[in-house]
């Protein structure tokens, strides 16, 4: 299992949007791999977005919030940062 980067572990915008990835997915009812596959990544990948252990860029947030049917502008809200 990939270890998160000591750099961006537990940083708390990334723990925080991370959760907002997984309320969003679970009331969805989708897999990780369901939605690491609509996003395009890895699933092992999307686990660790989940968790706050990988700093995502514009362009996998964007991918991301599209596999879950709301705006980045949204996803990002409901993280609140």
């Amino acid at each position: 299992m990939p270890r998160p980067s000591p750099r961006y572990a537990q940083a708390p915008a990334l723990v925080a949007f991370g959760s907002a990835v997984r309320e969003r997915r679970l009331a969805l009812g989708l897999s990780q791999e369901a939605l690491a596959h609509e996003a395009g990544i890895d699933r092992s990948y999307m686990s660790s977005v989940e968790r706050g252990g990988q700093s995502v860029g514009l362009v996998l947030a964007a991918q991301i919030a599209q596999a879950l049917d709301v705006t980045t502008a949204e996803l990002v809200a409901k993280a609140r940062l």
